[in-house]
């Protein structure tokens, strides 16, 4: 094997080394980009003149070079002779010009700004179309906008710290180093909101300070986090439950296995669980690029239980393939367990759409917050005896308040609105559910 100089060709004067396109070691072809080179007026990749294995940099990042000087060692691997082509200078390349301030502070020209060059940089036919350009406002060459691609990095948002504000390698990898750190660590507020200011509570009178539980310390960062992400709608309604309640009362809990009459919440969970398959967008989630939606084939409805240590939502899995006495002991089940802080983490994954009910605490509506990546949540008030018009005179019913919370970004007020109306017809009428 022999060893073989690159030198620097002729490119009609001189310029700074400002990038390395290849590492030591690495194998090239003749041909190939070996560095970038930078002057007042252009930007070029220096090609190998010759194939071999590069073994030694002669020049430094920050070095002036012109015609002829030695730019690496490179060692023959090919059982050929090295051939020295002659520099084509009939080929004129592609250039970025600046004006000559560029180094302190690159500017972005269009192609009718730029002014024509004092002389054209002219190098092999291989490279004419592989110059380092600037788009937006970055700064960078092949082989930096390379690695980019490979990290799928915006150089947009990368600073550079090379000359005139060049993005390099190392600030390539500085920047994937950040975003994976800030993956890895809960968002619980909004850059673009300040935070409230602190408070000394203590000169007003005696304060007491207790920690909170793990369980609402987890609650507090997911709502958080849903309710700065997610653009929320939320629709309010109210439907006459008279029949159900009215049926709900003849109902034996023994004749069913059941310890106690059930609750209105496995009729809601039913409705819930049809409505599901009758509109199926509402069992969707955005896909996190924004731009496709993904259609579950199950139907899991997530239940908010209040427990001394917090907020839960266990799931009940497969609730459109249910009875209501089904239900009406799943959810008991699941409730003893969060009460009795027996959940499992399988308990409280794999929801499709989550019902939060007030039960009969009071509340007439409220603005529940969606459980992401789920799209919809329904808020479920204290129903009141209201008078209700029959056509002819006003009759009691009793009135159960609704609020449908919904992703404006996956749903629309009519869809929102066919939805609502869906259930508040079940509701209203028993039969229609139980068919």
């Amino acid at each position: 094997m022999t060893t073989e100089i690159v030198l620097m060709p002729d490119v009609d004067g001189a310029g700074d080394v400002v990038e390395y396109c290849i590492e030591l070691g690495d194998e090239i072809t003749a041909g190939d980009p070996m560095l970038v080179i930078e002057s007042d007026k252009a930007s070029v990749e220096i090609p190998a003149s010759i194939s071999g294995l590069v073994t030694e940099w002669l020049v430094q990042i920050g070095d002036r070079v012109s015609k002829d000087h030695p730019l690496a060692q490179v060692k023959i691997t090919a059982q050929e002779t090295p051939v020295h082509e002659p520099i084509n200078t009939d080929t004129q390349v592609e250039t970025v010009l600046t004006e000559k301030t560029a180094k302190s502070s690159p500017a972005v020209l269009s192609a009718n700004q730029m002014p024509a060059p004092q002389s054209p940089v002219s190098v092999t036919p291989a490279i004419s179309n592989s110059v380092i350009k600037q788009q937006g406002s970055y700064y960078a060459g092949p082989a930096v906008r390379k690695l980019a691609r490979e990290f799928s990095v915006n150089l947009t948002q990368v600073n550079g710290t090379g000359p005139g504000g060049r993005i390099l390698k190392e600030n390539i990898h500085a920047y994937v180093k950040q975003q994976l750190i800030k993956a890895s660590q809960p968002v619980i507020s909004s850059a673009a909101i300040p935070p409230l200011p602190k408070e000394d509570f203590s000169r007003f009178g005696d304060t007491d300070t207790q920690s909170l539980s793990s369980i609402a310390k987890a609650t507090s960062a997911h709502m958080t986090r849903c309710w700065l992400n997610i653009p929320h709608v939320t629709l309010f309604d109210e439907t006459n439950i008279s029949d159900l309640e009215a049926f709900r009362k003849t109902i034996q809990p023994e004749a069913y296995g059941l310890e106690k009459t059930p609750s209105i919440l496995p009729f809601i969970v039913l409705t819930i669980a049809r409505a599901l398959v009758k509109f199926p967008r509402f069992n969707s989630s955005l896909h996190p690029d924004g731009t496709q939606l993904i259609y579950k084939q199950y139907t899991n409805i997530g239940v908010a239980v209040d427990t001394p240590a917090g907020l839960v939502v266990p799931v009940i899995r497969n609730a459109n393939q249910q009875s209501v006495s089904q239900l009406a002991s799943t959810i008991n089940a699941l409730a003893n367990k969060a009460r009795n802080k027996q959940l499992k983490i399988a308990d409280m994954q794999g929801g499709c759409f989550t019902i939060s009910s007030l039960g009969s605490n009071g509340g007439s509506g409220f603005t529940p917050i969606i459980n992401g990546p789920e799209v919809a949540i329904l808020g479920v008030g204290k129903a009141t005896i209201k008078p209700v018009w029959d056509g002819e005179a006003f009759q009691p019913g009793l009135l159960l308040p609704l609020s449908l919370s919904f992703d404006h970004r996956v749903i629309n007020g009519a869809e929102a609105g066919r939805f609502m109306a869906y259930i508040s017809n079940k509701l209203r009428d028993i039969k229609q559910l139980l068919l």
